[in-house]
């Protein structure tokens, strides 16, 4: 991991992507951004960053497909990333324990939108020293 590590925010809301990147920086971290499948998966390869938080509701092609994609390239397919959203239900159709879903699928964990950004940034932590 690099120092400061880098954390690629996926996201099409400009000001989530904002305020995420503000709060992010203050607690040392490096930052990019993508607001869309093809940037993603893109910068994803570019930039090979410590930790991608994926929105799953992306405008177009969901994030689970970005981060699907991700994962199944052979540069790429180590990479951490961690879903972000503040639905209910991300995954029409499927139920149950949201970070077990995301880890089924090969991802590191779940995170809640609209969890205080404190908490967020800690869990972000959390992930990075896995």
């Amino acid at each position: 991991m690099r120092e400061p590590p880098l954390i690629l925010i996926v996201d099409d809301e400009a000001s989530f992507q904002e305020i995420m990147s503000i709060k992010l920086k203050a607690a040392g971290f490096e930052i990019a951004l993508a607001s869309n499948e093809s940037e993603a998966v893109r910068e994803s390869a570019r930039l090979m960053p410590d930790l991608i938080l994926m929105d799953i509701h992306l405008g177009g092609p969901s994030g689970t497909d970005a981060a699907l994609a991700i994962k199944q390239n052979l540069k790429t397919k180590d990479l951490k990333i961690a879903f972000l959203s503040n639905l209910k239900e991300p995954w029409p159709g499927v139920s149950g324990d949201k970070t077990g879903i995301a880890k089924t699928i090969g991802m590191e964990d779940f995170l809640d939108k609209t969890e205080d950004l404190n908490v967020l940034v800690e869990k972000i932590k959390g992930i990075l020293k896995r």
